[in-house]
C-alpha cells in the first residue's frame, strides 16, 4: 500500500483538488479530483433549487442569507454567478427573474458562460419545493465546508512537511484554521459592498423591531449600559485601576448579571485569583452574606437558605472560570474554542488582569522587553474579539504615579507614554518630520526589527496626549530627545525607561538610515545651487537674491545653475583679493516671484537669516547619490577637510560649521543617510550665536566619507592629503564601539569552552594584555573576531546589527508640556531622529473601550462620596465617553446601580437601585 517512503510517492501535493485556489473554489465547471479519481463533495441538485426558488420566490433570498450562504459556496462557477447576479438585483431592490436576470448577465458578459436561457429556464423545473429552500442552502453550505475542510488540512500537512520554526505557533494557527472551517467561518480577505450593505440592512431591520436603547450585551449597569449600548461582538474593553479600587469585583458584577439575567456564556480568565475565592464572591454579591463572615463560615440559620438558592441559581448560569497562570493569547484563544465548541455560544471573555500574561515565545526573544509583551497582549486580544466576535474585558493595573498629582483620578494620559511635538520621526520617504505636524495621519516610518535591522513600518493614528512632565536626555553624539519618564528607549538590556537610564549609560540609535524606495530626482545643477546658497547665498526678504565666495569653481557652479536652471540673470562684483560677489536677479517679485526666488519659496526656506538656515523637508526624498552630491557642494562652503599636522596632537578634521543649529542637525542626519554618524560639537565664543560644529571622526568614517561625498573646489586639494594621510593610519575606533558588557558574554564562553585568555590572544594574533582588554568598549572588529573563534551567533549579530551605540551625557527633568503618541504595531519601535524609541500606547490604541474605576474613600477617608464608585468612561470608540456612578457596596465586594430620590437631588441622596437588593 505505501512506497518504500511511506507515503506512496512521498508526495502531498496531490492532496489538495483545488491547487491552494483562494475559498477553495473549482476553476469554473471542471469537476477537480482528489487521488484515485475522487470528486469534491458537493450536490448540483440542491444548488439549482435554491437558485431556482429565489427566481420563483424573491423572498427566499433572505432565507438562504440567514442560513449563511455565500456565491463561494457553490461548487458550479455557473451557480456561482447567478446566485452573484440575484445578490446584485435585490441590494439594487429590482426583481429577481427570468427577464433581469438574463438582462444582468448579459451586461457583466456572462450570459453565455452559465449556459443562457435554457440553463435559467431549466432552475424553475428543477425546484422541488421553495418552501424547503432553507434546507436546500444548507445541504449546498454543508458541502462546502467539506470541500474548505479538504483544502485546509492539505495545507496544514503542507506545510508540517515544509519544516516549522514554533510549533505551537503553527497548532494555533492549524486549530484556528480547522475551527474556522466547523464554525462555518473562514476568514476573507475583503467583503463587497452588497455583501456589507445587505447585512446591515438585516441589522437595521432587527433593530428597528426591538426599539430598545442596548443592541449589544447588556453589563446591568443602567446607565453604563444606556451610554454604551451595551457590549459589541468584537470590541476590546479595557478596565484599568489601582489596586482596591475594585476591578475584580466589578467585572463580576457584570458576569453575574449577564449570566442570572440572560443566560449569557462568560469565559473568565484569572490569572489572580484561584477559582474558589472567586465563587466565593459570587455567593457573597448574590446572598448579601458578608463576604469576611463567608470565607470563614460564620454563617446564622437564615444564611443557609439564601446559600442553597444562590448555589442553585449560579450552579444554573452558564459562567466558566480558569484560575491558570502564566496563560498566552494562544492558550486563552484555544481554550474559548473549545468552549465555543461545547455550549456553542459564548457571549464574553473576562482576562484579569493584562499585566499577569505571558507573551508569545518571539516576544521573549531578542530583548526580552516586557512591555513588548505587553504590546503583543493587547494586540492579540484585540484580535480575538474579532476573530471570535465576542466582547473581551481585560483588566489592567494602573502603575502608582497616578497617585503622585492631586486629583488622583485616572486619566487616559495614564496609559500612554509620550515624545514632545518637536521630535522628528523619521519616515520611509527620507524625509524628518515633527510629530505634532503627523497628528491624524498613519505614515509609514523607519523603525528596528528584533534582530536589530533596518525596516519600514506603518504606524497607527498619532495623535496628542495633552501636557505631562518630561525628561531631556542628551546624547554624546550631540542628539537629543524629550519624553516623558517611562516612554522607552533601546539600552543594552533592552528597552528601559527614560527615567532609568543613567550618565554613562549607552543608548542606541540607527547606524544609517535608509535610502526611500521610490526617491525623487532633481537635476544635479539644482541640487549643487541649493548646496552653496545655504553655505555662502543671503536670499532674505525685501533684498537682493546674493551670493559670496572666494572660489572660481563654486562660482562657476552657482552662475551656471541659476542662469540655466532658472533663466536669472548673474552679475559679478568683485571684493577683496579672490572674494567676490554673484548677484542672482531675475526672480520676480513679492506679489509675484520667479526663479530662484519662487523655487525657494516652493522649497520653504526663503527669507532665513543665517542662524535660521535648514536644508529644506523635499531634500530629504533624494536618493543618496544626489544626498551626497548636496553634502559636497555644502562642504564647499562652510565645510573644513584637514590633515593633521606633524607633531600636532588631535585627529585629523572634517567636520561642517554653522551657527545654525537646525542645520547642523540636518547635516548630521543627511551623513546618517550615507551610514556615517557625526557628532554635534557647540562652541561658545564671543559672537552673537554660538557655532555648531558637525564632525566626522575616526578612520573608517572619514574613509566613507571621502568615498561617497567626496570634495569639491577650494576643499578638493585637501581631501587628497587626507586620503593620503589616512592609508597610513590603522583603523582604532573609539567611535562606532559596542557596550563592553557584551565581553561578559565572551568571557562566559571562554569559560564554557575551557579556553585561557592567553590563549585567545593567540588565537586573535595579538599580544597577551591579561584582563585590562575587556575594561573597554569594543569596536565590532573585535568582537567579531572573539564571536568567530567562539562560534556564537548571538556575537555574530550584535557585529553585524544597524545600531550605533551612543552614549548618555546628561538627564534633565523639565516642567509639562503637550505631549504626542505613536505606536507601530508590526515592530513596536521607531526612530526619533535616528534614535530608537519604542511605541507610546499600545494598550490604549488597541483598546475600543477604556473604563477606569476611582472610589474617593481609598485616598480621603472624609470623603463624603463613601460608598460611591466612578466609572469613567475615557475612551469609546463606538460613542460617547461620561462618568458613570455606581454604589460600591463593600461588605460584599460588589457593585451596584444607583437611583435618585429625585430631580436633582445631592449625590448623598444616592441609594442602591431598588432592582439590586437580594435575592432573597
Amino acid at each position: 500500500m505505501f512506497g518504500e517512503d511511506g507515503f506512496g510517492n512521498g508526495s502531498f501535493e496531490n492532496l489538495n483538488p483545488f491547487s491552494r485556489r483562494e475559498g477553495g473554489q473549482p476553476p469554473g465547471d471542471r469537476s477537480p479530483s482528489v487521488p484515485g479519481g475522487r470528486i469534491p463533495p458537493h450536490d448540483t441538485n440542491a444548488e439549482r433549487s435554491v437558485l431556482g426558488a429565489i427566481l420563483l420566490n424573491n423572498e427566499s433570498i433572505h432565507r438562504v442569507l440567514e442560513v449563511g450562504l455565500e456565491a463561494r459556496d457553490f461548487y458550479r462557477e455557473a451557480h456561482q454567478k447567478i446566485f452573484e447576479s440575484a445578490l446584485s438585483l435585490t441590494e439594487k431592490g429590482e426583481p429577481v427573474d427570468l427577464v433581469t436576470m438574463t438582462t444582468l448577465l448579459r451586461d457583466r458578459g456572462s450570459f453565455e458562460q452559465v449556459g443562457g436561457t435554457a440553463t435559467l429556464t431549466s432552475l424553475f423545473d428543477d425546484t422541488f419545493s421553495v418552501g424547503n429552500v432553507n434546507y436546500y442552502a444548507r445541504i449546498v453550505r454543508d458541502k462546502a465546508i467539506l470541500r474548505r475542510m479538504i483544502q485546509t488540512t492539505a495545507e496544514i500537512a503542507s506545510d508540517a512537511f515544509d519544516g516549522v520554526e514554533d510549533t505551537d505557533a503553527f497548532l494555533d494557527e492549524a486549530e484556528r484554521k480547522v475551527f474556522s472551517v466547523a464554525d462555518s467561518k473562514l476568514t476573507k480577505a475583503f467583503s463587497s459592498m452588497q455583501e456589507i450593505l445587505l447585512q446591515n440592512m438585516h441589522v437595521l431591520e432587527e433593530l428597528s423591531q426591538k426599539k430598545a436603547d442596548v443592541i449589544g450585551l447588556a453589563t446591568g449597569f443602567n446607565d453604563f449600559d444606556k451610554l454604551t449600548s451595551g457590549l459589541r461582538a468584537g470590541q476590546l474593553i479595557i478596565l484599568a485601576a489601582r489596586p482596591a479600587m475594585g476591578k475584580t469585583s466589578l467585572f463580576l458584577s457584570m458576569a453575574q448579571n449577564m449570566a442570572t439575567a440572560g443566560r449569557a456564556v462568560v469565559a473568565i480568565f484569572s490569572l489572580e485569583m484561584s477559582k474558589e475565592e472567586l465563587g466565593f464572591r459570587f455567593l457573597s454579591g448574590l446572598t448579601r452574606i458578608d463576604s469576611k463572615r463567608l470565607k470563614i463560615g460564620r454563617l446564622a440559620d437564615r444564611d443557609w437558605p439564601r446559600l442553597a438558592q444562590a448555589a442553585d441559581q449560579l450552579s444554573k448560569s452558564k459562567i466558566f472560570i480558569d484560575d491558570s497562570g502564566d496563560l498566552t493569547v494562544m492558550d486563552i484563544r484555544s481554550r474559548c474554542r473549545r468552549l465555543l465548541s461545547t455550549e456553542k455560544k459564548l457571549d464574553m471573555i473576562v482576562v484579569d488582569y493584562l499585566q499577569l500574561m505571558k507573551g508569545s515565545k518571539s516576544s521573549q526573544k531578542g530583548d526580552g522587553s516586557r512591555e513588548r509583551e505587553i504590546s503583543e497582549i493587547s494586540r492579540g486580544l484585540k484580535s480575538l474579539s474579532k476573530e471570535l466576535k465576542v466582547p473581551i474585558i481585560a483588566l489592567s493595573q494602573l502603575n502608582r504615579g497616578v497617585e503622585s498629582r492631586p486629583n488622583k483620578r485616572p486619566m487616559l494620559s495614564d496609559l500612554r507614554e509620550c515624545v514632545t511635538g518637536d521630535t522628528l520621526v523619521c519616515l520611509a520617504d527620507g524625509r524628518r518630520v515633527p510629530i505634532r505636524e503627523l497628528v491624524g495621519t498613519t505614515p509609514t516610518v523607519v523603525s528596528m526589527t528584533r534582530e536589530g535591522k533596518l525596516t519600514t513600518a506603518k504606524s497607527d493614528l498619532i495623535w496628542s496626549v495633552g501636557k505631562k512632565p518630561v525628561f531631556e536626555v542628551k546624547l554624546a553624539s550631540g542628539r537629543s530627545f524629550r519624553a516623558t519618564g517611562k516612554h522607552l528607549a533601546y539600552g543594552f538590556e533592552g528597552w528601559k525607561r527614560v527615567d532609568e537610564f543613567k550618565v554613562g549609560d549607552r543608548l542606541a540609535m540607527a547606524r544609517f538610515l535608509p535610502e526611500p524606495a521610490d526617491p525623487e530626482v532633481w537635476p544635479d545643477e539644482r541640487v549643487a545651487l541649493l548646496g552653496h546658497l545655504i553655505g555662502d547665498g543671503s536670499f532674505l526678504k525685501g533684498s537682493p537674491m546674493r551670493y559670496t565666495t572666494a572660489s572660481e569653481e563654486c562660482s562657476e557652479v552657482v552662475r551656471r545653475a541659476a542662469e540655466d536652471q532658472f533663466g536669472c540673470v548673474v552679475k559679478r562684483y568683485k571684493g577683496k583679493g579672490n572674494w567676490h560677489q554673484l548677484l542672482i536677479s531675475g526672480n520676480g517679485n513679492r506679489w509675484k516671484p520667479a526663479g530662484v526666488n519662487q523655487w525657494l519659496r516652493e522649497l520653504g526656506i526663503f527669507g532665513q537669516r543665517s542662524a535660521e538656515k535648514r536644508i529644506p523637508t523635499a531634500a530629504f526624498r533624494l536618493g543618496n547619490r544626489q544626498i551626497a552630491l548636496l553634502l559636497k557642494h555644502l562642504w564647499a562652503t562652510d565645510g573644513t577637510i584637514s590633515v593633521r599636522k606633524e607633531g600636532q596632537r588631535g585627529s585629523h578634521g572634517v567636520h561642517f560649521s554653522s551657527c545654525s543649529r537646525g542645520l547642523a542637525e540636518d547635516v548630521s542626519a543627511l551623513l546618517l543617510r550615507l551610514g556615517i554618524v557625526a557628532r554635534i560639537q557647540t562652541v561658545v565664543s564671543g559672537y552673537k550665536n554660538p557655532i555648531y560644529m558637525v564632525w566626522v571622526r575616526g578612520v573608517e568614517a572619514q574613509l566613507r566619507f571621502l568615498a561617497t561625498v567626496g570634495a569639491f573646489g577650494p576643499r578638493e586639494v585637501q581631501a587628497e592629503f587626507l586620503a593620503i594621510a589616512l592609508m597610513e593610519v590603522i583603523p582604532n575606533t573609539n567611535v562606532d564601539t559596542l557596550p563592553k558588557q557584551y565581553f561578559d558574554r565572551v568571557r562566559t564562553l571562554m569559560k564554557e569552552q575551557s579556553i585561557s585568555q592567553r590563549a585567545m590572544a593567540g588565537m586573535r594574533g595579538t599580544s597577551y594584555g591579561g584582563t585590562s582588554h575587556f575594561r573597554f568598549s569594543p569596536s565590532r572588529r573585535q568582537l567579531m573576531e572573539y564571536a568567530e573563534i567562539l562560534d556564537d551567533e548571538a556575537l555574530k549579530s550584535v557585529c553585524s546589527s544597524d545600531l550605533f551605540w551612543d552614549k548618555v551625557v546628561s538627564i534633565t527633568l523639565h516642567e509639562s508640556e503637550e505631549v504626542f503618541d505613536i505606536t507601530v504595531p508590526q515592530t513596536e519601535s521607531w526612530l526619533g531622529d535616528g534614535i530608537l524609541l519604542h511605541n507610546s500606547g499600545a494598550i490604549e490604541q488597541d483598546s475600543d473601550m477604556v473604563c477606569f474605576i476611582y472610589r474617593d474613600e481609598v485616598y480621603n477617608k472624609d470623603t463624603e462620596d463613601k460608598g460611591i464608585a466612578e466609572l469613567i468612561v475615557a475612551k469609546h470608540r463606538a460613542g460617547e465617553t461620561d462618568t458613570i456612578r455606581l454604589a460600591w457596596l463593600a461588605e460584599y465586594t460588589l457593585f451596584a446601580n444607583l437611583a435618585k430620590d429625585g430631580p436633582g437631588a445631592p449625590l448623598s441622596g444616592y441609594r442602591v437601585d431598588k432592582g439590586d437588593e437580594p435575592i432573597l
